[in-house]
C-alpha cells in the first residue's frame, strides 16, 4: 500500500481528497484535520514558513508519495505583501507558495519520492486563455497578481529541482459541501439566500473546477508515477455570470436576477488585484489519458443533486 505524506489535508481541495483516497495518509501543516473528522493515519504539527523544517520533515518520512495542498490563497490579503520587484522577495506568501514547495521538491530529488504538488490558473496574464499544460507562468508585471506570481514561481523550482514531480493547475474550485470556506459555487448560492446577488462578470472566462475531478485525477496521477504539468478543470469555459445564471436557475428563481458586471471596468479601477480576464484552462493531458473531467453544466448538476443549493 502506498503512503502519502499531505500537506494542506484540512483545505477545500485537500480534504476531499483525503476523504476520497484508499492510501495511508499522513497529514502535516497548521491545523489537525482529525479536527475536521477527516480520517488520516497521523497528524504533525508544521509552519511551512519554515523551509527547512518542510524539507526535513519530507526527507524523513516514510511515505512514497507527497502531495502539496498547501498555499496562501487569500488573493487580495497576499497582494498586500506585493513588493516593487521580486528581488530579495520574502513575505509569508511567498515562503508557503514558492519556498515551501522548493524544499519539498529538494527532498523528494534526493529521496526518490513522488511529488505534485497543486497549482493555479492564477498563474497566467488572462490575456490569452484558455492556456495549455505547456504554457509558462507569467513573468512579474502589474497584470499578474503577487499569489498568483508566488504560485508560479513555486512551479518554476519544483521544475528546476525535480523533473520528475507533477504539477495539477485548477481553476475556480466548487463542491457541494465544506465546512470551512465557500467556494466558487457555494458564495453564489450563500449570496441567493441572503438576497444580496451582486453582479457577475460577463466578460471574464473562466474554467470552474468541480473538486471530485481533482481527487480523481490525483488518484490516477499516483498510480502512474506521471511527471509534468496537468490541468484539471471544465472542459468548456464559460463566464461567471453565465454560471451564476445556471446555478440559481436550479436552486431558486433568482437567475433573471443576476446582473452583468465587467471585469475590464473592475480592472481598471485603482488598487485593485490583478485577475486573469481572458483565462481558463486547457486540460488534454488528462483527456488524452481518458481521465474523465466534468463540465462546469454537469458539475452544476452534481452540485445541487448533492444538495449543494441548500
Amino acid at each position: 500500500m502506498t503512503d502519502l505524506l499531505v500537506f494542506g489535508a484540512d483545505s477545500l481541495v485537500g480534504s476531499h481528497f483525503v476523504q476520497a483516497t484508499h492510501y495511508h495518509v499522513m497529514a502535516m501543516g497548521r491545523r489537525d484535520p482529525r479536527d475536521e473528522r477527516l480520517s488520516v493515519d497521523g497528524f504533525d504539527s508544521l509552519d511551512l514558513t519554515h523551509t527547512q523544517a518542510v524539507e526535513d520533515a519530507v526527507r524523513h518520512s516514510h511515505a512514497d508519495v507527497v502531495v502539496n495542498f498547501a498555499a496562501a490563497t487569500d488573493v487580495d490579503g497576499v497582494e498586500r505583501e506585493r513588493p516593487a520587484s521580486t528581488k530579495g522577495a520574502s513575505g509569508p506568501a511567498f515562503l508557503v507558495n514558492a519556498l515551501a514547495p522548493e524544499a519539498m521538491a529538494h527532498a523528494t530529488r534526493e529521496t526518490g519520492k513522488f511529488l505534485i504538488s497543486l497549482s493555479t490558473d492564477f498563474v497566467f496574464d488572462g490575456v490569452s486563455g484558455p492556456y495549455s499544460e505547456e504554457t509558462e507562468p507569467a513573468p512579474f508585471s502589474p497584470k499578474v497578481s503577487w499569489y498568483g506570481w508566488t504560485k508560479g514561481e513555486g512551479e518554476q523550482r519544483i521544475r528546476a529541482l525535480d523533473p520528475t514531480a507533477a504539477i495539477v493547475r485548477i481553476a475556480y474550485p466548487y463542491r457541494s459541501s465544506f465546512s470551512g470556506k465557500l467556494d466558487f459555487a457555494r458564495k453564489i448560492v450563500d449570496a441567493h439566500h441572503r438576497g444580496v446577488l451582486p453582479s457577475y462578470f460577463s466578460d471574464q472566462q473562466v474554467t470552474p473546477t468541480w473538486i471530485p475531478d481533482v481527487s480523481r485525477a490525483l488518484g490516477y496521477l499516483i498510480e502512474a508515477r506521471k511527471p509534468g504539468t496537468f490541468h484539471v478543470a471544465s472542459p468548456v469555459a464559460t463566464t461567471p455570470h453565465e454560471f451564476a445564471r445556471e446555478i440559481l436557475s436550479r436552486v431558486g428563481d433568482s437567475a433573471s436576477k443576476v446582473s452583468k458586471g465587467s471585469m475590464a471596468e473592475f480592472l481598471q479601477r485603482p488598487g485593485v488585484t490583478p485577475r486573469p480576464q481572458k483565462g481558463g484552462l486547457s486540460c488534454a493531458r488528462l483527456l488524452d489519458q481518458r481521465v474523465p473531467l466534468t463540465t462546469w453544466q454537469d458539475g452544476i448538476r452534481l452540485f445541487v443533486a448533492e444538495g449543494g443549493g441548500r
